[in-house]
């Protein structure tokens, strides 16, 4: 195959795709720096939130990305949505959410503009990872993927930012939601004018749909996208249409194999630790480093959001690829989770700041971005939105799990770590062992035998 171009189209294409998991990394952060804003007592500027309040609002971004994810291939189905129109009404929940949040008074209706942002975030994690692997150049399928969860913590961090900023400059919090809603006009006035279909969803479920497509070809898109250099050697290539991951030996995965490891690899995620390090970060270390605590939960946030770019070169199989990448990922948090609950238990809060910076790290490079990347691949084409909204069902429930579960489970095992919060952490290793026992088993980027 010739080596594939960067022209600007596939480059603007994927930039407009990205803003769809930008918005929901901001969605996720959005709130966080703004806590006090929330629940202060003073009369100036704050809404008088509870605690439990708060946790109400922020859940309802939860409880909407939950929904969408599980019931969008559905709707999309009965609606004969295409990946571009998807992400249309991703862009357009994101911008009824954003005006909603930025003239909200009351509790209501923050929690129904958050409901909104997250019914857009559910639909976008699905869409996103399908989408920019449909738009790539094969031999670029696994950078071009990376820059999903990429996107996702650029969105976390700017949102921080623009949170912070807010509170240090004491002015009106409603500008963070704001910018949502401004990001999500610039995404839907893109998707109307200039942004395509993808090539991939025309050749497969639009046909399946019945939908006769009256723009361009899939082959007219790829030619658009890729330059006509490589659409040329597209054309001689007969394997264009299946999945990287199963072009040595030319077969399609089974939708029960390829849904099994969908599921492992996205309860991986979040059964990994991570979230219970980046929800309760301040919380875990307050009681070994309390001066410290706040200062190193901004360092876990930094390293998160950098050591996302290090996969985009490492995830092509003549290099670590994706396989390695999980597996490294799995097995060091394993390893680091049983140091950090080790150093929690014996009171050593730099060994406990070291272990947490390190466990995000890790997480980033492997159990972070690749199950996103290898979600089209190892699903049968024509049912790889339906594998999707499963798998990404899944990963949103498993968060929910973590959230909820963490701190009375914490609470519990404190009878047997002198409340220290350490053993907790041992069960997060054992998790993440079993996992990268599964992966080594299950997982080849050869391909899964139907």
């Amino acid at each position: 195959m010739a080596g594939a171009m960067l022209t600007p189209a596939l480059v603007g294409m994927v930039l407009w795709v990205a803003l769809g998991a930008f918005q929901f990394g901001y969605g996720i952060s959005e709130l966080n720096a703004l806590h006090e804003r929330f629940t202060c007592s003073d009369a100036l500027g704050c809404l008088h939130l509870s605690e439990s309040g708060f946790g109400g609002v922020t859940v309802m971004f939860t409880i909407g990305g939950t929904v969408s994810s599980l019931a969008y291939s559905i709707i999309a189905r009965l609606a004969k949505l295409g990946r571009r129109q998807g992400l249309q009404v991703s862009a357009l929940f994101f911008l009824l959410g954003g005006l909603v949040l930025g003239t909200s008074q009351t509790a209501l209706s923050l929690g129904l503009a958050r409901f909104l942002q997250g019914l857009g975030a559910g639909i976008s994690v699905v869409l996103v990872p399908l989408y920019l692997k449909e738009i790539s150049p094969p031999e670029l399928s696994g950078e071009i993927g990376i820059l999903n969860q990429v996107a996702v913590v650029c969105g976390i961090f700017v949102a921080q930012a623009g949170g912070t900023a807010v509170m240090l400059a004491k002015s009106n919090w409603h500008r963070v939601p704001l910018i949502s809603a401004g990001i999500a006009a610039v995404q839907l006035t893109i998707g109307i004018f200039w942004a395509i279909e993808s090539p991939v969803w025309l050749e497969s479920e639009s046909i399946s749909l019945g939908i006769v497509a009256s723009g361009p070809s899939a082959s007219g898109l790829r030619r658009r996208l890729w330059g006509m250099s490589e659409y040329e050697a597209i054309e001689e290539d007969d394997s264009v249409d299946i999945p990287p991951a199963f072009s040595t030996q030319h077969v399609q995965p089974s939708f029960r194999d390829g849904l099994w490891i969908v599921a492992l690899t996205q309860m991986a995620q979040q059964f990994s630790g991570v979230n219970a390090i980046l929800y309760y970060s301040t919380s875990i270390l307050s009681s070994v480093m309390p001066g410290r605590a706040g200062t190193v939960g901004l360092l876990i946030t930094l390293v998160n959001a950098l050591m996302t770019f290090p996969p985009i070169f490492l995830v092509a199989e003549d290099r670590l690829g994706r396989r390695r990448l999980l597996l490294f990922s799995t097995l060091s948090m394993g390893t680091l989770c049983l140091v950090l609950a080790y150093s929690m238990m014996h009171d050593n809060a730099a060994l406990s700041a070291a272990a947490l910076v390190t466990v995000i790290a890790c997480f980033s490079v492997g159990l972070g971005p690749i199950p996103f990347v290898i979600l089209p691949e190892v699903l049968p084409s024509q049912r790889v939105s339906t594998g999707s909204s499963i798998g990404l069902g899944i990963n949103w429930i498993s968060n929910i799990i973590v959230g909820a579960t963490f701190p009375p489970l914490r609470t519990a095992l404190g009878a047997y770590d002198g409340h220290t919060g350490g053993l907790v952490f041992v069960l997060f290793a054992l998790f993440n062992f079993l996992a990268g026992y599964f992966i080594a088993r299950d997982y080849h980027y050869e391909g899964i035998q139907p």
